[in-house]
């Protein structure tokens, strides 16, 4: 069930007057445009996507699969200001069904694909999804620590993209601080 339509206010000859919200989006993207704010979330989309898979190739196909997702529903988009939002979640979505696709996958030697890793990460993000691993967070930490860390997404923003409460995400981030703090060798 859905709830009240939302209103909006018009300029009119005899001041504001009060509009129901119609179906219609209040913007239009080309596809050079979302072509250009796709790519520059690439790189945050390849480290979301990582942080579910824990592996490259399958990060990366996480990647092309949302991208391609969100430019066929990008009617679904009602605001544009959310687009970023929007695509991250799409990312972490595909990423799961890749993990659930593959976890019957039998393990390979990774020095075969050493040279298939294009993505050139700088320091800081490797030790961060190292410190990830070494604490055995699970999913839900994990994603969290990269929302607030890597993203830079405030406690109230994280709840609402994970369509978690607030206090749920805030004790997920403290419990996953406190297995980080009990890591040996970690300033």
């Amino acid at each position: 069930m859905k709830g009240p339509a939302k209103r909006r206010f018009a300029m009119t000859n005899e001041g504001f007057a009060v509009c129901e919200k119609t179906n219609e989006r209040d913007f239009e993207m080309t596809k050079d445009e979302f072509a250009a704010a796709a790519t520059s979330q690439e790189k945050r989309l390849y480290i979301a996507a990582f942080s579910v898979t824990a592996n490259t190739e399958d990060a990366r196909d996480a990647v092309a699969d949302a991208i391609l997702y969100a430019w066929e529903h990008i009617k679904e988009l009602r605001d544009s200001e959310k687009f970023d939002a929007w695509l991250l979640h799409i990312t972490y979505s595909k990423a799961k069904m890749i993990r659930r696709k593959n976890r019957t996958r039998r393990c390979e030697d990774i020095d075969d694909y050493s040279d298939a890793f294009s993505y050139e990460a700088d320091t800081s993000d490797l030790e961060f999804f190292d410190i990830l691993s070494r604490a055995k967070l699970d999913e839900a930490e994990r994603r969290i620590l990269t929302l607030y860390f890597m993203y830079g997404y405030t406690m109230p923003e994280i709840a609402n993209l994970t369509g978690k409460k607030e206090n749920y995400v805030k004790t997920r981030y403290y419990r996953a601080l406190r297995k980080m703090s009990d890591l040996k060798g970690l300033v």
